[in-house]
């Protein structure tokens, strides 16, 4: 990053047009965001390892049960209806598992127009921090009624039609996924709460 795209002369670590990230990028640690938070981000890098392990696995065994969903239905016609419910299993662990790790990447679909329209690169940091608490909010509550799911399935003892799978293995995908994205989301609010700090004290 350049002091061009921060608009400013002497703040060379932190991040203003372009948005800053909840853990740092690499090992680049930028001092003024990422600062003394060394064992939580080398902990999180293993968390983040597991992360796409589990993504890699779950969609290397969805492709095979595709494959072989097809082959036992029409090569041999002796379909096995497991699968239909292992599928959908898999794609779950995939989608919230991928959603925490756009999360940690900060890889989400955005506009990005407020970067045309304001230069400042306090306000771009008040406005993306502004945005940070809002999702982090609704996030906790979407966690929240998974959780009330979860406990109710769980009570019912409900399982799967065929495969007899506790429906938990499913309601576990959201719980970790989103309970990841509330980890993530609060390393994005202390980011963008200590980047807005640093900006404000470059400017005195």
């Amino acid at each position: 990053m350049t002091k061009e795209l921060l608009h400013t002369d002497s703040l060379d670590d932190v991040v203003g047009a372009e948005a800053v990230r909840p853990v740092p990028q690499g090992t680049k640690v930028v001092a003024a965001v990422h600062g003394g938070l060394g064992p939580l981000f080398a902990a999180e890098r293993g968390l983040a390892l597991a992360m796409r392990v589990t993504m890699f696995v779950a969609m290397i065994a969805l492709g095979l049960l595709m494959a072989a969903q097809v082959f036992m239905r029409y090569a041999i016609s002796s379909p096995f209806l497991g699968i239909e419910e292992l599928a959908p299993l898999l794609a779950v662990w995939v989608y919230f598992i991928g959603m925490a790790y756009c999360s940690r990447e900060r890889d989400h679909i955005e506009g990005g127009m407020l970067t045309l329209v304001v230069k400042n690169p306090r306000t771009l940091m008040a406005v993306r921090l502004f945005g940070s608490v809002v999702v982090l909010i609704a996030v906790v509550i979407f966690f929240w009624f998974a959780w009330n799911f979860m406990a109710f399935n769980y009570s019912l003892g409900r399982k799967s039609t065929y495969m007899r799978l506790p429906k938990v293995l499913w309601d576990m995908s959201m719980i970790i996924g989103l309970g990841l994205m509330v980890f993530y989301g609060a390393l994005q609010i202390l980011a963008e709460i200590r980047g807005l700090i640093a900006l404000k004290e470059d400017e005195k």
